[in-house]
C-alpha cells in the first residue's frame, strides 16, 4: 500500500514533499562513521607521549599548555581548520618534536581525539613545519587548502523488498528506482576550496571558508537510473572567536558565525543534516553536504558548559522548498566529564512542511520543541559503563487541529578496554509517537533535520529508508571490535515496531502489524590516518507482518554492500 493522500484531502503535492523531505532531512548516507571533517561531536581529547616523558607537577603544567595550545574541547564539533591550527600550535611549543592527531569512534556515536606528542631531549628543538594541506602560517595564523574526496560503489538486491511501487507511488522524483533482483550504482564527489585563521586582537581570532563541491552518480540507486551530476557551493562562512584563560586556569570562549556552514545539536536526533543529496544532486549514499543556506550561530563556553544561539535555513531540494526556518537556545553542561547534561528549545517560525491526517492538512509552521538529554561517560574508550538518554515533546497550535508528539531513547553499554579487540556491547531503545486516528490531535514526530551515522540516527542500514525516526519503535543491540587502533567492525542487530498503525506522512500510509521488520548488519571502518578512511558495510534486512501485510506477496529479503574511501584535509 503506497502513501498516497487520503481521499477528498487536498495537498497531494504537499504530501508527497513530506514524505521526501523526511527521506532526504535524515538521509540513509555511507556517512555512517565519523570520517574526516565529518562533523561530528567530539566525545573526549585523549593526551598520550612519545619518548621523553614528564611526570608531577612539571608534567601536568605542561599537559595543561598543551590542550590551551590545541584549543579543542569536549563537546565541540570536528572540523579540520580548527584542528589544524591547533596543532600547528602545539608544534610550535618549546620541548616538542612532533604531534600528531588520531581519530577514534566513540562509545556514544561521537569521536575521540587521541592528541599524539613526541617529546624532545632539548627543549629548544624547532618546529616540524607543517605541509599539506597548509600553504601559509605564522605563529598565530595560518591558510590551508580545503579539499575531499570520496568514492562510493553500492549494490542491493530486492531493494525496497523487490516491491518499490509499494513504497514510491507517491515520490514524484523516483524514476525507476532500484528493485527485484540486483542493481548497483557507483557516485563519487570533490570538494575544494580555502580557509584561514588570522589574529584580529589579543587572543580574537577571525576566521572563513570557502568551497565548491561537485557531485556526480551512476547507475541505478534507490530512486533513480541515470547519469547525474551537480555542482554548487558548500561552505561560505565567516566567524569571529575570542579565547580567554584566568589565573585559576578557567577558560571563556566566545564564538560568532554566519554564512553556509554545518551545524548539530548533541549526536543529531533533532538537528544533524541540513542539506539535501541524492535526486538531481546525486550522490545520495555518500551525502557529501552538510550545510545550511544560512546559519547564524552565537556561541559562549565557559570551562564544561556550553550556551549556544541559533537561526538555520535548510539546503533543501529546489522541487519540494519547504522554506523551513529552525531558530533556538541550546545548553549543555559537564562537557568532557563522566556527568553530561544537555537542553534544548527551538521553534518553527517559517515552513510550508505538511502535517496530515485523514480530515484536514496543516504545516510545520509553528512548531515548538523542548529537549533534555543526559549522558554518564565515565572513561571514554575505557574500561566502564557508558549511558544516556534523550526525551523531547513536540506542540503546534497554529493549526486548525492542536500537534503534540514525544520522542526519545535510552542506552546502556559496557566496553572492556583491557581485554584483546577492546570490545563494547550496547542497547538502545528508541521511540517516536505516531499520530492515532482516533484523537483530534495530530501525534506523529517531527524528524525535522534528524540524521547522522549508523550509530547516531541512521537506524538500520536497508530499514530506516523506510521507517525514518518517525512512528517507530526501534530496539538495538551494537558491539564495537577494536583489531587494532587503526581497525573498527561494528555489528549491529535491529527489531522494528510501529507506534501506531496509522502512517499518514511515511512511505507507507499504514502498517498490518505494529511489527515491522528486522535487520542484522555489519560496517568495517579502516583508519590510514584522520584524513583517510576506507569502510564497507553489509545488511540484510527482513520484512514483518506490518510491512509485509501491505505490499504485493512475497515480501523479498533486502541485502545490500556498500565499499566507500574517502579523503579530507
Amino acid at each position: 500500500m503506497a502513501a498516497a493522500c487520503p481521499a477528498g484531502l487536498p495537498g497531494l503535492r504537499s504530501l508527497a514533499a513530506a514524505i521526501i523531505f523526511a527521506l532526504w532531512s535524515h538521509d540513509p548516507a555511507s556517512s555512517q562513521s565519523p570520517g574526516p571533517d565529518g562533523n561530528y561531536r567530539i566525545e573526549a581529547i585523549v593526551l598520550t607521549f612519545e619518548g621523553t616523558t614528564r611526570e608531577g607537577a612539571a608534567g601536568r603544567a605542561f599537559e595543561d599548555k598543551l590542550r590551551s595550545a590545541l584549543n579543542i574541547f569536549p563537546g565541540s564539533t570536528y572540523g579540520n581548520l580548527f584542528l589544524d591550527f591547533g596543532l600547528q600550535k602545539v608544534r610550535r611549543l618549546p620541548g616538542v618534536k612532533d604531534a600528531r592527531l588520531v581519530l577514534l569512534d566513540g562509545d556514544t556515536g561521537g569521536v575521540i581525539l587521541r592528541l599524539v606528542v613526541t617529546l624532545s631531549d632539548t627543549p629548544e628543538t624547532a618546529p616540524r613545519e607543517p605541509g599539506f594541506p597548509v600553504l601559509a602560517h605564522g605563529d598565530d595564523w595560518l591558510v590551508k587548502v580545503k579539499l575531499t574526496a570520496q568514492s562510493l560503489g553500492y549494490a542491493n538486491q530486492n531493494a525496497w523488498y523487490g516491491k518499490p511501487a509499494a513504497f514510491l507511488a507517491a515520490n514524484p522524483l523516483a524514476l525507476r528506482p532500484a528493485g527485484k533482483g540486483w542493481s548497483s550504482f557507483a557516485e563519487g564527489s570533490l570538494e575544494g576550496g580555502l580557509q584561514g585563521v588570522v589574529p584580529i586582537a589579543a587572543n580574537t581570532w577571525a576566521y572563513g571558508s570557502l568551497s565548491w563541491l561537485a557531485s556526480g552518480s551512476t547507475g541505478t540507486d534507490l530512486f533513480v537510473t541515470g547519469d547525474r551530476t551537480h555542482g554548487a557551493i558548500e561552505d561560505g562562512y565567516a566567524g569571529i572567536v575570542s579565547v580567554r584563560t584566568f589565573e585559576d586556569g578557567s577558560r571563556l570562549l566566545l564564538n560568532a558565525s554566519a554564512g553556509r556552514q554545518a551545524f548539530q545539536i548533541s549526536d543529531g536526533m533533532l538537528i544533524r543534516l541540513a542539506a539535501a543529496n541524492g535526486f538531481g544532486r546525486a550522490a545520495l549514499q555518500i551525502n557529501p553536504r552538510w550545510t545550511a543556506d544560512r546559519l547564524y550561530l552565537a556561541q559562549a563556553r565557559y570551562n564544561t558548559t556550553k550556551l549556544e544561539v541559533f537561526r538555520l535555513d535548510p539546503d533543501e531540494l529546489l522541487a519540494i522548498d519547504t522554506r523551513t526556518v529552525v531558530q533556538g537556545v541550546n545548553l549543555e553542561t559537564g562537557l568532557g566529564t563522566a556527568y553530561q547534561a544537555g537542553f534544548t528549545y527551538l521553534t518553527v517560525p517559517r515552513s510550508t512542511y505538511g502535517y496530515f491526517t485523514t480530515t484536514a492538512q496543516g504545516t510545520r509552521q509553528g512548531l515548538r520543541v523542548a529537549d533534555v538529554r543526559l549522558a554518564y561517560t565515565p572513561n571514554p574508550g575505557g574500561t566502564g559503563p557508558f549511558a544516556k538518554a534523550e526525551a523531547a515533546l513536540q506542540w503546534n497550535d497554529r493549526n486548525d487541529f492542536p500537534m503534540r508528539a514525544w520522542g526519545g531513547f535510552a542506552e546502556a553499554g559496557y566496553r572492556w578496554a583491557d581485554v584483546p579487540w577492546s570490545p563494547s556491547l550496547s542497547y538502545r531503545l528508541s521511540a517516536f509517537s505516531g499520530d492515532r486516528l482516533s484523537t483530534r490531535t495530530f501525534e506523529r514526530w517531527d524528524p525535522l533535520l534528524s540524521g547522522g551515522s549508523g550509530e547516531e540516527w541512521v537506524q538500520g542500514l536497508n530499514h530506516y529508508k523506510m521507517v525514518q525516526d518517525s512512528n517507530v519503535i526501534a530496539h538495538r543491540v551494537q558491539a564495537r571490535l577494536r583489531p587494532a587502533d587503526q581497525w573498527e567492525l561494528v555489528p549491529q542487530l535491529w527489531l522494528f515496531q510501529s507506534t501506531d498503525r496509522n502512517n499518514i506522512g511515511g512511505v507507507l500510509s499504514s502498517y498490518g502489524a505494529r511489527s515491522l521488520g528486522w535487520e542484522a548488519n555489519m560496517t568495517a571502518k579502516y583508519f590510514f590516518s584522520r584524513n583517510l578512511l576506507l569502510q564497507g558495510s553489509l545488511a540484510a534486512t527482513t520484512a514483518l507482518p506490518g510491512v509485509r501485510d501491505v505490499i504485493p506477496a512475497p515480501a523479498n529479503r533486502w541485502f545490500s554492500a556498500m565499499t566507500l574511501i574517502r579523503m579530507s584535509f
